[in-house]
């Protein structure tokens, strides 16, 4: 490999996860607000954005927060794939392909599941139920959600979904395009495998909080570890009975 192009993808990396730590920084930014210092630029720029988007329902305010949510929380999940992506790039010479178009598919359908969730957070908190922490007033809801939940990690789709986040190397070799657009598309499609995967334990924030900082690092790391062939079949079952147990004994409370 020349110079040239591993000082290319030592940046790539680089930027990757420099873009993930911000995203995680400005999640914590709105999970600790209260405890941080007003005056400060970044948290300015942060707040003026997302802050009390949960109370006020402020729609722009409500996407920007699920799509960083999104950032921080599935960027994680892909690491796997985009080493294997990156694999197949290096040694098969596939030099009109994208790292970058690649994410940008990927992130295509997690922004569309932002726009969607801010929707859903929006239209519940009008509904009167939301609390301010936004999580169902309702502990009914809140159980049904986690049971309903629990039983889609048991799911056939759940299943299928995940098998194809688990196995890259099989995506690529019976799903490779090439070219940029061949990327995105490529991109795009593990997004959707992605989303068909975790959209649930995503949506658990309704249950424990939208800007629940120690659900989501919870719910990140639980779906890092269901993407790892040897240890994915010990996170998921489990997890959904863990799930189904919540909820048959919150609806007690």
């Amino acid at each position: 490999m020349s110079m040239s192009k591993e000082f290319s993808q030592i940046n790539n990396w680089i930027i990757f996860y420099s873009v993930l730590l911000l995203a995680w920084i400005g999640v914590a930014t709105m999970a600790f607000e209260s405890l941080l210092p007003s005056n400060a630029n970044i948290v300015k720029i942060v707040l003026e954005i997302c802050s009390s988007s949960v109370s006020d329902l402020n729609l722009i305010g409500v996407f920007f927060m699920w799509l960083l949510m999104s950032i921080a929380m599935m960027s994680p999940t892909i690491i796997p794939t985009l080493k294997t992506y990156e694999d197949i790039l290096e040694n098969g010479g596939k030099r009109e392909n994208s790292f970058w178009w690649f994410i940008g598919g990927f992130m295509a359908v997690w922004t569309i599941f932002s726009v969607l969730m801010s929707l859903v957070q929006v239209l519940l908190g009008k509904l009167y139920l939301l609390n301010d922490q936004g999580v169902f007033v309702s502990s009914l809801l809140s159980s049904s959600f986690l049971v309903l939940a629990g039983l889609y990690q048991l799911s056939s789709y759940k299943q299928a979904c995940l098998i194809k986040c688990q196995r890259p190397f099989t995506f690529f070799l019976q799903n490779w395009k090439s070219g940029y657009v061949g990327s995105f598309n490529m991109g795009s499609s593990i997004g959707l495998y992605c989303l068909g995967c975790c959209w649930a334990l995503m949506a658990l924030a309704f249950v424990g909080g939208v800007m629940n900082i120690v659900l989501m690092a919870i719910m990140t790391l639980f779906m890092i570890l269901e993407k790892v062939p040897d240890y994915g079949k010990y996170i998921s079952k489990p997890l959904s009975l863990i799930l189904i147990g919540s909820g048959t004994v919150l609806v007690w409370f």
